[in-house]
């Protein structure tokens, strides 16, 4: 599995994209940051399948033999009962919080609500942490975006369904978008 270098990101105009989500984005780079080296062995109980071959497959191999050790151990001393939850998907939970409420404070300020109203779009997960946390003169928004891509999204498919049964081309991202859409980017836990 190949994990993307991180970036150094510090607004949301850096992750702002038409048809992908910007807390997937910042999510996904921090998600690289901690795998890379970020996240050291001595912070880590537990890992999830997906970010330990992940881990595996990105990680400095001295760090990453650590890291293993430690979660051996530490479910050893547990009766092999994995107890603790991926240290990973904990961290980046802590994150998206943040970098949600960021956005919030954003959105509020009028240029990026105008841009993603227009071009951006939020997944549904993100899109539903997202309009809880955002005030109620938000909410209506965060509604308007989804729904906008939502028919987006069905006019793509439909058009990939009409191509395809023409036997001409391929889908054009519209399968990758339609899946973030609905369950965020890959490695992104709920």
């Amino acid at each position: 599995m190949r994990v993307a270098k991180p970036v150094e990101l510090d607004h949301i105009s850096q992750v702002l994209a038409k048809g992908a989500c910007p807390i997937c984005a910042f999510l996904k780079n921090d998600q690289a940051s901690l795998l890379r080296g970020e996240l050291q062995p001595d912070q880590v109980t537990g890992l999830c399948n997906f970010h330990a071959w992940a881990l595996a497959a990105a990680g400095d191999r001295n760090s990453v033999a650590q890291t293993f050790l430690r979660v051996l151990h530490h479910e050893l001393s547990t009766n092999g009962d994995p107890v603790d939850r991926c240290s990973v998907c904990s961290h980046l939970v802590q994150r998206e919080v943040i970098h949600m409420k960021k956005l919030i404070e954003q959105m509020n300020g009028g240029l990026v609500l105008d841009w993603m109203k227009r071009e951006g779009t939020f997944c549904r997960l993100h899109a539903t942490h997202l309009r809880q946390l955002a005030p109620s003169r938000l909410q209506p928004a965060i509604d308007e975006i989804v729904e906008r891509s939502t028919r987006a999204l069905e006019v793509d498919l439909e058009n990939l369904l009409r191509r395809t049964e023409a036997g001409k081309g391929i889908g054009g991202g519209a399968l990758g978008r339609a899946a973030e859409f609905l369950v965020s980017q890959r490695g992104i836990g709920r």
